[in-house]
């Protein structure tokens, strides 16, 4: 258990508007996120610069991919790629590990050429997306929101340095080429039982951050250090940060990773649409200096970022398998 978590009822909500602006970053800023990373490992942003008309075309893009027939999500079926690009069904991700969650996905990430050093390598996470061919706008969609929120990532990345005691640049040599995935998400209204599939299984993320744009459905929820699932509502055009199990690492549990599900019971489907903020491949993951003391020696050995993000994807998902038979 980290000794800075808290019994918190609610997500703080964090205006991030200075990132927007040629100017330092406030020192309000660094302390309202490093107090959230350490208490909860969640909070939302607004103000942070998409545009709201960014989003909803994102989600309504996603709606219209969901509710095609069947056949045609599975002419881009996941398991054809040989990247990790394209679309799952419901189960083939396992968010718990155990039981198959009830959601359907649409996986994509930067456009990565075939004679890439990263693809020849055959790197996982690196590849070229698969896009569906009925839908002509879904593409330029994705990929530019998919390169706003990577802007973004790349902002809040100063903010965790100044907060965690480093210099506000320490990680931008971490994330030059990152394994930063889009994934838009489709949940069907459930009728919950303990012990049940859900549409999302409590589970940690991966790697370094997501960033979560959700619809007005609701149903993301999230444990406190009281074990106390709390929800996450939300909030128009804002979008819910959350640490994943490579920052923990990296920050010797300072910055917990945190436990979250999604219940939908609303009786009406959810979207969303998650950007996971992940180093390159290559990034060597190591207990910070100022994360580590005598008092609290690292918890964790150094370990490759691509490495450990691979293994828990093939815990966790059907998708690994296509991959492996390259």
């Amino acid at each position: 258990m980290n000794e800075n978590r808290k019994a918190v009822r609610s997500i703080p909500v964090i205006d991030v508007q200075g990132l927007r602006v040629n100017q330092g970053i406030s020192s309000d800023l660094v302390s309202q996120v490093d107090r959230a990373c350490r208490e909860i490992g969640f909070f939302s942003v607004v103000n942070h610069g998409i545009d709201a008309s960014t989003i909803d075309s994102v989600l309504a893009q996603a709606k219209i991919f969901f509710n095609q027939p069947k056949h045609l999500k599975e002419e881009i079926e996941i398991h054809k790629s040989p990247y990790m690009r394209g679309y799952f069904s419901e189960g083939a991700d396992k968010s718990d590990g155990v039981l198959g969650d009830i959601k359907e996905g649409f996986d994509m990430a930067s456009e990565i050429a075939l004679e890439d050093a990263y693809v020849k390598a055959n790197l996982p996470f690196y590849g070229p997306n698969a896009w569906p061919a009925s839908m002509p706008h879904f593409r330029s969609v994705m990929l530019g929101y998919h390169a706003q929120a990577l802007d973004l990532g790349r902002r809040l990345l100063r903010v965790f340095a100044l907060g965690l005691g480093m210099p506000a640049h320490h990680f931008d040599d971490k994330f030059v080429k990152p394994m930063a995935q889009l994934r838009v998400l489709r949940y069907p209204p459930i009728e919950y039982a303990e012990g049940q599939p859900i549409g999302a299984g409590e589970h940690t993320d991966f790697g370094w951050i997501t960033m979560i744009a959700q619809d007005s459905v609701g149903g993301l929820e999230v444990r406190n250090a009281e074990h106390e699932w709390i929800p996450v509502p939300p909030i128009k055009s804002g979008f819910v940060v959350n640490i994943g199990d490579l920052m923990s690492r990296w920050t010797n549990d300072h910055y917990p990773a945190t436990f979250h599900r999604v219940v939908n019971t609303s009786n009406r489907e959810r979207y969303s649409a998650a950007f996971f903020m992940d180093p390159d491949y290559y990034a060597s993951v190591e207990c910070l200096s100022s994360c580590v003391s005598p008092e609290r020696p690292a918890r964790y050995p150094p370990t490759i970022a691509g490495e450990y993000m691979d293994r828990r994807f093939l815990e966790t998902t059907t998708f690994r398998e296509s991959q492996n038979n390259r």
